[in-house]
């Protein structure tokens, strides 16, 4: 096996091979099945789990030396149990690798209302707990495993995200999604014409006090930035089905002057707390809150600078209540500086504003860093 494969290797890599296995995904391992990984009372011949789980840890069909089930240190079986999975010898009892079947039309609308009942429960500050929905909803599903499950949730987050809605953060956006799941989302919300009203007034999307930085040490606040996601093409056609878009989220966080300010605020004291860790006061004392001093306008929010070179870095603040995955408008001014001034020029994402901020960093022109879609024209004759 390949030596990084263990840090590249996560659990969310098996649960995505649990769940394609769950889905009948075919895989290239033969030959008997030495050890099992156990979930939910399902056996899953840990060889094909591995396979696949290396084939998303990778981004590629892995290679044959570069997959391992041995029980050594470092290889697979040991880390499938660091990564919280039971695994075990098999037996000639042991039943085959489940197969799952298609999601109906039905199972799909059932997890759809389950997943917005969160979503409301999570935006509206109501206690919920995802085992006991998914422990509700499962029976009513046709034999799916909890891994299935909850991919199909991150799904749904897939689909919300490519629509601008609100998801639930705790189920990372999935891309791929059937055609069907994005028809029932669309169908729910139709359904529900005051949900997202009343998800829109809900005190995650508006937060109205600073969250303190406190004690933390600034490099704990920043996450690497997301991968992106890729949905499918955009078909629908508004025009012809009247199905209008009830609120833009994305504008929504784009127009709401109090949400940019707090995420503004929030970078400013980020940056002086991180250049007085590296020992520079004197530059602490000489960041900038630049849209707030000179005016909007200017393509970047915060002037800070580099603790090394003393450089001067130019930071464009975008804030959401919501997750990382949330996406973000952007304009053509602020495009410009990126691309005028690429080694300068950084864009700091602010998400989770109202509970538990953070904040991921892009450098550099956007046009390279970001999938940049027109959403509006200035027209003119």
């Amino acid at each position: 096996m390949s030596a990084t494969l263990p840090e590249l290797l996560t659990r969310e890599h098996v649960l995505r091979a649990l769940s394609d296995l769950d889905a009948g995904m075919m895989h290239p391992v033969e030959g008997p099945v030495l050890h099992e990984l156990v979930d939910d009372g399902k056996r899953y011949a840990a060889q094909a789990v591995v396979w696949i789980a290396c084939r998303h840890a990778l981004g590629r069909i892995p290679r044959p030396d570069e997959v391992s089930i041995e029980d050594g240190p470092g290889q697979t079986n040991r880390l499938l149990r660091q990564l919280g999975f039971t695994v075990e010898p098999s037996s000639e009892t042991t039943a085959p690798v489940t197969r799952g079947k298609d999601w109906s039309e039905q199972e799909v609308r059932l997890l759809v209302v389950d997943y917005f009942a969160m979503l409301e429960s999570e935006l509206l500050g109501r206690r919920y707990v995802k085992s006991e929905h998914s422990g509700l909803l499962r029976p009513q599903l046709a034999d799916r495993s909890k891994a299935s499950v909850e991919f199909k949730h991150a799904n749904v987050s897939g689909v919300l995200v490519e629509m601008g809605l609100p998801y639930i953060e705790g189920y990372k956006p999935r891309s791929n999604y059937q055609a069907l799941l994005a028809t029932e989302v669309e169908n729910f919300l139709g359904q529900n014409p005051n949900l997202l009203d009343r998800l829109a007034a809900s005190r995650v999307l508006n937060p109205t006090e600073a969250v303190a930085i406190g004690t933390s040490r600034p490099g704990q606040l920043i996450e690497a930035a997301p991968e992106r996601i890729y949905a499918p093409a955009k078909t629908a056609k508004p025009w012809l089905s009247r199905r209008g878009k009830q609120i833009d989220f994305v504008a929504r966080d784009a127009a709401n002057r109090r949400l940019g300010e707090l995420g503004e605020q929030f970078v400013f004291d980020l940056e002086q707390q991180r250049l007085k860790s590296s020992g520079r006061d004197d530059l602490a004392h000489k960041v900038t809150w630049a849209s707030r001093e000179y005016g909007d306008g200017l393509g970047y929010d915060i002037l800070s600078y580099n603790e090394t070179n003393d450089t001067e870095r130019m930071i464009e603040v975008k804030s959401t209540g919501l997750g990382k995955y949330f996406p973000f408008l952007v304009t053509d001014n602020e495009v410009r500086c990126s691309e005028d001034i690429p080694t300068q020029f950084q864009l700091f994402r602010v998400f989770d504003l109202s509970r538990t901020p953070r904040v991921y960093i892009l450098n550099g022109s956007l046009r390279q860093v970001c999938d940049l879609a027109p959403v509006i024209y200035r027209a003119s004759m």
